[in-house]
């Protein structure tokens, strides 16, 4: 060994530090090599990490989701209902005498006929009534549906509409006949919610639509009617009629159940509105503190007399003259802070069996409250009307909606004896 080192040169010994320095930088460069890839590693796995936790999270919604369709789908699936909304306000939809005069017993009759025609109907539409719950709701102002019903001759001695809605409540758990107090709105409102709220659940297979007599529904059906899986769900139920707004919607399907609600019977009517509607509207039962005239007496019809002889000229209609008239009660003109016209305030009694004399009677209203007529099929026989008696005419009379107002435009004449305030006979205004 020491003959070896003793004969290595200066160069030699500066060669083989060179291959060590060499090695050394090779083995620094592999360390750094190596610590480079650690860093590419380390960042690899920590964005593989997180592309784990996306795709983690994104399992666990998907999971989520189908989960929630799988309840849609079981309760889809799943036991569902049919409901039947009625707007028992109206004269399509009255219950049978036989039933109303039966009080409870009558209620509990009805909610049973109308529970087995219902089954019929949806057993022709391949529904599985056996698995299919039947929830009905009937909407009301009871004591203006008793007043109507009673002033109608529908109802016997000792009968009570409230009694009768007690045994149809009480028949099955999910028939419900509703009072939803006075006035005509309360009863729309709730049916219209209801058919919006249940149209959207799925559970809720097929509805009945008990108000098919009223154009105020057209606009809100029409947005079921567009929508096909939604109309094929709705069965109209007719009454007397549907109305042909509501009957060019496209609705299929139309059910009659006669054995549950009693016939149609139009009334008489002034300007569209009938004397069960005003009835039902007030909600006050009859009264009789305004005299009644003999020739009214008995809710009879006025007979034909001899005509008053008209004072005619050549070449002029016939004119009847009522010298005992009140035309300036008619006057002034009142109009509200807008400028629009508005009727006199009466004070009456809305609920009077004058009233109901007066729709029967068929009076002219120019002859009895302007004093003249040029001739129309209406009587002009019977004396002329006291103040008071004056007013229930022009109460009766004013049903009938003026035909500027009706066309949106403004009346100025002092004589006119039709309404100009839709819905509010009765007037608001003050002289």
């Amino acid at each position: 060994m020491e003959s070896q080192l003793g004969k290595l040169t200066a160069d030699d010994y500066r060669e083989r530090l060179t291959k060590y320095n060499d090695a050394e930088a090779e083995r620094h460069a592999m360390v750094q090599e190596l610590i480079e890839s650690l860093e590419k590693a380390q960042i690899a796995c920590g964005q593989t990490s997180m592309d784990f936790e996306s795709e983690r999270d994104r399992r666990r919604s998907l999971q989520g989701r189908v989960g929630e369709l799988e309840k849609l789908t079981r309760s889809r699936s799943g036991r569902g209902f049919a409901l039947v909304l009625i707007d028992a306000d109206a004269n399509d939809y009255f219950f049978r005498e036989k039933f109303l005069n039966k009080n409870e017993a009558g209620g509990r009759d009805a909610a049973d006929e109308l529970l087995a025609r219902v089954k019929e109907h949806l057993a022709r539409l391949k529904f599985d009534v056996n698995d299919l719950q039947i929830v009905v709701r009937a909407y009301a102002d009871i004591n203006s549906l008793h007043t109507t019903c009673y002033n109608k001759k529908r109802l016997k001695g000792g009968a009570d509409v409230r009694l009768f809605a007690h045994g149809f409540n009480q028949r099955h758990a999910l028939f419900d006949f509703v009072d939803v107090g006075p006035g005509k709105e309360r009863a729309d409102n709730k049916i219209r919610e209801c058919l919006e709220f249940f149209a959207g659940n799925w559970q809720c297979k097929h509805i009945i639509f008990g108000a098919c007599h009223d154009s105020g529904y057209a606009p809100f059906l029409g947005r079921f009617a567009a929508d096909k899986p939604t109309c094929e769900r709705i069965t109209l139920l007719k009454g007397g009629k549907i109305h042909p707004d509501i009957a060019v919607l496209g609705f299929h399907d139309t059910l009659t159940l006669e054995s549950v609600f009693a016939p149609y019977t139009p009334t008489t009517t002034i300007g569209g509105t009938s004397q069960s509607a005003l009835s039902a509207a007030q909600g006050r039962p009859p009264a009789a503190s305004t005299p009644i005239p003999e020739s009214f007496q008995s809710g009879t019809q006025v007979q034909p007399l001899r005509a008053a002889a008209p004072e005619t000229h050549s070449s002029s209609p016939p004119m009847f003259i009522n010298r005992g008239a009140l035309p300036k009660r008619l006057g002034p003109v009142i109009r509200d802070t807008n400028g629009k016209r508005v009727d006199k305030i009466l004070n009456l009694d809305v609920g009077s069996l004058y009233i109901n004399s007066l729709w029967q009677s068929n009076l002219c209203g120019w002859y009895y409250l302007r004093g003249t007529c040029n001739g129309c099929g209406r009587h002009h026989e019977t004396s002329p009307l006291k103040a008071q008696e004056f007013d229930y005419l022009w109460y009766v009379t004013r049903h009938g909606l003026c035909f500027k107002f009706r066309n949106e435009e403004d009346c100025d004449d002092p004589l006119c004896i039709y309404g100009h305030e839709k819905g509010c006979p009765v007037g608001t205004g003050r002289v």
